[in-house]
């Protein structure tokens, strides 16, 4: 996948409400600012987690199929619950690829989980990194989309994490990300549109 590529993804996502609007903007200047050396490609891109410091970055909420229900996990280097996701790799066709390829990892849910909204981004979101990320990635441009598994379906504990869990998308557990609440939310509401 090239920035020019990820683009026209992300021109496919319809924001609700200005800041989602500028925040994706933001996303799409710094693809646009990035395309990567020497042609238009994935190295050095805003893409690839070598690149800028600033680069885009996919998640995916994980529901049930009613939406009360969510997969989160305690990362570990973040220290908090939150979404499934991670960077951008080489191989993956487009960035739905990349979250579903990430929540696969994460979760142990692969064969179960399923796109939802065409495989359309739910949101978008920018957020500084702490130290412990390292010095050459510093912001990350996430890229959210949403993702259904069956209740019952068992998620597998991965080498990212410390944990990985179902949890009331009403009920989060202590130290769930600040955001989460609000954007659970919306991949609920998305959902049950």
């Amino acid at each position: 996948m090239t920035p020019a590529e990820a683009d026209a993804e992300l021109a496919r996502h319809l924001p609700r409400g200005e800041g989602q609007a500028a925040l994706l903007e933001g996303h799409r200047r710094q693809l646009a600012a990035f395309p990567g050396a020497p042609v238009p490609g994935f190295e050095g891109s805003a893409l690839h987690r070598d690149g800028p410091a600033e680069h885009l970055t996919v998640t995916s909420f994980v529901l049930d199929e009613t939406g009360d229900r969510a997969v989160l996990v305690l990362h570990r280097k973040a220290g908090m619950w939150l979404q499934p996701g991670g960077h951008v790799e080489a191989g993956d066709a487009s960035l739905a690829a990349a979250a579903l390829r990430e929540a696969a990892e994460e979760t142990g849910l692969g064969a179960v989980l399923r796109p939802a909204l065409g495989g359309a981004p739910l949101d978008v979101q920018r957020h500084e990194l702490a130290a412990g990320f390292g010095r050459a990635c510093r912001t990350h441009l996430d890229v959210a989309f949403l993702l259904t598994a069956p209740s019952g379906a068992e998620p597998v504990l991965s080498d990212e994490s410390d944990r990985v869990a179902w949890f009331d998308v009403g009920a989060l557990p202590p130290g769930a990300a600040p955001d989460l609440p609000e954007r659970l939310s919306r991949a609920r509401e998305a959902l049950r549109r």
